[in-house]
């Protein structure tokens, strides 16, 4: 039962920690305002009249049944590893729920609500001139390799990782958007539709996107780490032209000078090298656990 209430009695006052749960009516919540948009819908701040807490109320309109079912498993695959892992670094989904109106389907997706996007904060960071510390990038990339462990361990690879995707509660830096997430079981090198952003794509699938093919064999869990090397790049130069530089190289050593050019005056040989690691343009097995 996902409906969380913790009643403690405390001098007699009751603690009331009541939490929507999968089976919530979208009717029930205020819109406050909308506060995202993406390919596939709208994200809203919204209020839940039973205890007048802000949530985030992702909205989609689909067109038909196919569009719900695979809507609904990418939703329950987060959902289902929230319930078994407990992970703070992933968004948490409360449930989703659909319902029809005239000819559309109304797809509700409810979350808790974050403060920004990874994005909006290194952009507010480049707009103050206030770099990340090394500390700060050490911290922000122990969360999410951990989260990414977990994911792994659990056969999952994300398949979008950008700085849009990744959010922050509480100063907790949680991944968000699993609508291109996969299920991996087994060798993680296989036979996968590309899919991705492409300036944060990993070098194999972005070649392959040039060269006008919809699969590619690869390792899809490298692929997420190059990603998430791309967005420390981007966190740590607050310029996206590092990331443009390096975007269509295969030398390593050309990779790792350009790296020490942008970083080496604010960040350690150990920084630099980390990222270089991040950002191999090969795709050799990798764990989380046993690199990082």
């Amino acid at each position: 039962n996902n409906l969380n209430i913790n009643n403690e009695k405390n001098n007699n006052n009751v603690v009331d920690e009541t939490q929507p749960n999968e089976n919530f009516n979208p009717d029930d919540f205020s819109i406050i305002k909308q506060i995202g948009e993406g390919t596939f819908g709208k994200i809203f701040c919204s209020e839940w009249k039973e205890n007048n807490k802000k949530y985030a109320m992702k909205k989609m309109i689909l067109k038909n049944e196919n569009e719900i079912t695979r809507n609904k498993i990418q939703t329950d695959l987060v959902h289902n590893f929230l319930k078994k892992t407990n992970s703070k670094g992933v968004i948490k989904i409360f449930g989703s729920q659909c319902k029809k109106i005239n000819n559309e389907y109304n797809f509700y997706v409810l979350m808790e609500l974050a403060e920004r996007d990874w994005e909006k904060e290194i952009k507010g960071r480049k707009e103050s001139k206030q770099y990340y510390t090394e500390g700060e990038l050490y911290e922000i990339t122990r969360q999410l390799i951990k989260t990414f462990a977990l994911l792994q361990k659990n056969n999952i690879t994300h398949r979008d990782i950008k700085p849009q995707n990744i959010l922050i509660v509480d100063n907790i830096y949680k991944i968000c958007d699993f609508g291109e997430a996969k299920i991996t079981e087994g060798n993680s090198v296989k036979k996968h539709a590309i899919k991705g952003t492409e300036l944060y794509m990993s070098p194999i699938l972005f070649r392959a996107l040039n060269n006008g093919q919809n699969y590619i064999i690869h390792n899809s869990y490298k692929s997420d780490v190059f990603s998430l090397g791309m967005c420390l790049l981007l966190a740590a130069t607050l310029t996206f032209k590092s990331l443009y530089d390096i975007r269509e190289l295969k030398d390593m050593n050309l990779i790792k000078s350009i790296l020490e050019k942008y970083l080496i005056v604010k960040y350690s040989y150990n920084f630099v090298n980390i990222l270089v690691k991040m950002l191999e343009v090969n795709e050799p097995e990798l764990n989380f656990d046993d690199k990082f």
